[in-house]
C-alpha cells in the first residue's frame, strides 16, 4: 500500500510517500519545500501570505500524490497552528486544497516523535530523546519503551534564528524545562536519541568531518560549532555542501540548542533516529484504518 504523509512544520512542508507493506515503512518519495511558515506569524496571527504559500505547496503535493497513485494520504501541522487566532481559517484553506490537516498538540508531536523513533532505534528501550524542530523542541523521557514524560518547548531553530546565537539563550530554556518537569531527568544516560531534521543535518556534518555514522559526539559537535561560529572557511564550505540550503540560516541556532541539551543531560553521545514525527503519525493512521 502506498500512503502519503504531509508534514506542515515551522520550517518546511514535507511530503513523503511510503510503501507500508515492509516491516519498516519504505520511503518511495521525499519532497520538501522551505516555506518557513512560522516566520509569517505576527502578534499571534498567521499572515495570509503564509497560508497562500502553504496552499501552493499543498496543490503541488496533491498532484504528486495523484501521479504516484497513492492509496491514501493524511496531513498534520505542528507548532505553527498552536497559538494563532485564525487557525480555523487556515485549516479551512487547506481543506479546500484537498487536505483535512490534523493539528497536533505539543504532547502529540512528542508522542509521534517517540513512536517513529522506535522503528529505527529499538535497542534503546530506556532513556531520553529530543527533537529540535523549526518552531518547537520536544524532550522525551521513556522507560521500557513507554513515555514517562514528554514536553514541547516553543523554541526551535527558526524561532531561535531571530535571537542572538549563544548558550546564554538556549541553556536557560532547557534548565527551566528540567526544573518544571523533573521526570525529564529521572533517567540518567550518557547516550540520548536524537530525532528530526536538525539532528540529522548535524549528524551528516559530523559524519563528513569525523566519520561518525549515525551517532554524534558532544566534543566533536562542539568543535564543529566553534569553527562555524568563527566562520572557518573550510568548515563553512563543508556545511554548505552537506546541509541542505533551506537549513543554512537556521543550522547554527539548531546546533546551539542541541549542545545545550547535551550539556544539560550530561550526555556525550547522540544516536540519530531516521524515524521521527512523520513515521509516528503514519503508524497512528495505519492503526486507525485497522480499527
Amino acid at each position: 500500500m502506498k500512503y502519503g504523509i504531509v508534514d506542515i512544520g515551522s520550517n518546511t512542508v514535507v511530503l513523503i510517500i511510503y510503501n507500508t507493506e515492509t516491516p519498516v515503512p519504505e520511503i518511495l518519495l521525499h519532497k520538501s519545500a522551505p516555506v518557513h511558515l512560522v516566520g509569517y506569524i505576527e502578534d499571534g496571527h498567521m499572515k495570509q501570505e503564509g497560508i497562500e504559500r502553504t496552499c501552493e505547496t499543498l496543490r503541488e503535493y496533491r498532484r504528486i500524490i495523484d501521479e504516484m497513485k497513492a492509496d491514501d494520504y493524511a496531513a498534520f501541522i505542528t507548532e505553527p497552528a498552536r497559538n494563532i487566532d485564525n487557525r480555523d481559517e487556515m485549516l479551512k484553506a487547506f481543506r479546500e486544497e484537498g487536505f483535512d490537516v490534523q493539528p497536533l498538540s505539543g504532547r502529540e508531536e512528542a508522542e509521534c516523535d517517540f513512536e517513529g523513533s522506535r522503528l529505527y532505534v529499538p535497542q534503546i528501550t530506556t532513556g531520553n530523546a529530543f527533537d529540535i524542530g523549526g518552531g518547537s523542541t520536544e524532550l522525551i523521557a521513556f522507560r521500557d519503551n513507554e513515555i514517562i514524560e514528554a514536553v514541547s518547548l516553543p523554541y526551535g531553530c527558526v524561532r531561535l534564528s531571530s535571537m542572538e546565537v549563544r548558550n546564554e539563550v538556549t541553556d536557560p530554556i532547557i534548565r527551566e524545562a528540567f526544573e518544571q518537569h523533573p521526570l525529564l531527568t529521572s533517567i540518567p544516560s550518557g547516550t540520548i536519541v536524537g530525532i528530526g531534521g536538525t539532528c540529522r543535518a548535524a549528524g551528516m556534518l559530523c559524519d563528513a568531518v569525523y566519520g561518525t555514522g549515525k551517532t554524534m559526539n558532544r566534543k566533536e559537535l562542539g568543535e564543529i560549532y566553534r569553527k562555524l561560529h568563527d566562520m572557518d572557511p573550510e568548515m563553512t564550505e563543508l556545511m554548505h555542501k552537506v546541509v541542505s540550503k533551506g537549513r543554512w540560516d537556521v543550522f547554527m541556532p539548531g546546533v546551539n540548542m542541541l549542545l545545550s541539551i547535551l550539556w544539560a543531560y550530561n550526555a556525550d553521545t547522540v544516536v540519530i533516529s531516521e524515524g521521527c514525527v512523520r513515521e509516528g503519525f503514519l503508524l497512528r493512521q495505519m492503526k486507525k484504518q485497522c480499527g
